[in-house]
């Protein structure tokens, strides 16, 4: 039965906030385009979750899928949790590949570098918390240096949980509570620790 609108009514959608569109994970991933996989329970009900880094050769970059299970029903499909498009830099060499690791505590981290082309080098590992049922961004560790200027080199290392981050010797403060995985972009990194 097809129902019309009132001007008003139309009027009142429009004027609507746009609701954010869904995380947009590919529904089949080629075996090749997987550039780095892990398992772990990284969610607050500790059941067993899958990352992937998903290849996107046009950005030079990859995508992180986390898809995350039931632990009431592990015998449910694992189901997408975020998607996040272009979270890191990679190439196809080694010392330029993305790829994916836990820390001690066994969180979720996403490791990129340049430690092969060219004169400037650096690395960067993005850790990623389950919070609110959601995951953020809770850190990132940046380094870089010039192979050609011995002694030259820059350092950060970002909490975005507590707000607090440390360029070179100097304490600076970022938005606290997390960035959602999604949202992240590099204009998200302080002005400090762009190097």
């Amino acid at each position: 039965m097809l129902k019309l609108l009132t001007l008003s009514a139309v009027a009142a959608l429009l004027a609507a906030p746009a609701l954010a569109a869904p995380p947009a994970a590919p529904n089949a991933i080629p075996p090749n385009k997987i550039v780095s996989a892990t398992s772990g329970a990284w969610t607050d009900d500790g059941s067993m979750g899958r990352a992937l880094l998903i290849d996107d050769p046009d950005n030079a970059s990859v995508d992180l899928a986390i898809y995350i299970g039931n632990s009431a029903d592990p015998s449910q499909d694992l189901k997408l949790a975020a998607f996040a498009h272009d979270i890191a830099s990679s190439g196809n060499m080694f010392g330029n590949t993305a790829e994916l690791r836990q820390n001690k505590k066994g969180a979720l981290q996403v490791y990129s570098e340049n430690t092969a082309v060219g004169r400037d080098k650096w690395e960067r590992t993005m850790t990623l918390a389950y919070r609110g049922g959601h995951f953020v961004v809770s850190g990132l560790t940046l380094s870089a240096y010039d192979d050609l200027s011995p002694g030259s080199g820059s350092a950060c290392d970002i909490n975005f949980l507590s707000g607090k981050a440390k360029a070179g010797r100097r304490m600076i403060s970022v938005p606290a509570g997390g960035v959602p995985v999604e949202k992240w972009t590099e204009d998200m990194i302080p002005k400090a620790c762009q190097f």
